[in-house]
């Protein structure tokens, strides 16, 4: 594991080339390094939400426990949700389109898609903030979309239901938790931001 090499894919994914999903398919070696750039993706989404709260909202408005719901709680429960869409993703292609797919690779390739869930961090700029959180969403599912297509082979159409169904499951259990209150991890991602102040 050549951290030098993980930063060149990670630099090369944020140019949008997608072949570092081929080179990571099949290595062995990457599949730590890519739940480890899940979890500082999901953390630095958890960040953003954080600081959104500090900065756009300032302190008057702040709920209870903003640093644990939106940073800690947050960014595990976004990572959570993210591992079970794959996995709902895995279900779909497997189940509904009976197509033969390594469950690791998939987690590989998934693990480096999850590179636009950063940008987040960036929510906390005042009057760009629907850009930061909205944006990543968007690039996650291109990026879910050609992981999958990667991983799996499958038509243009399975691979973008595949990856539809997989978000929508993260999206919509994300937004049940970020509306039930000051108890639950609120910062999940963005999505606090979207379904509380809306």
């Amino acid at each position: 594991m050549d951290p030098n090499v993980i930063l060149n894919r990670v630099l090369r994914l944020a140019r949008l080339d997608t072949s570092v999903f081929d080179e990571v398919r099949d290595d062995q070696n990457e599949t730590v390094p890519a739940v480890i750039i899940a979890a500082i993706c999901a953390f630095l989404g958890g960040l953003g939400s954080f600081l959104w709260w500090k900065v756009v909202w300032g302190s008057e408005f702040e709920p209870d426990g903003v640093f644990l719901n939106t940073l800690l709680l947050g960014s595990i429960f976004t990572l959570a949700m993210y591992g079970v869409g794959a996995l709902v993703i895995y279900v779909v292609l497997a189940q509904m389109f009976k197509l033969q797919v390594d469950l690791l690779s998939l987690v590989r390739v998934m693990g480096y898609a999850a590179i636009p869930m950063a940008l987040w961090v960036l929510m906390f700029i005042p009057m760009l903030y629907p850009l930061f959180a909205i944006m990543p969403i968007a690039l996650l599912m291109v990026m879910m979309i050609y992981a999958v297509q990667s991983v799996s082979g499958a038509d243009s159409t399975e691979v973008v239901i595949a990856s539809g169904v997989g978000l929508a499951v993260m999206v919509l259990v994300l937004g049940f938790f970020a509306q039930a209150g000051n108890d639950a991890p609120i910062g999940a991602g963005i999505f606090s931001i979207l379904f509380d102040y809306s």
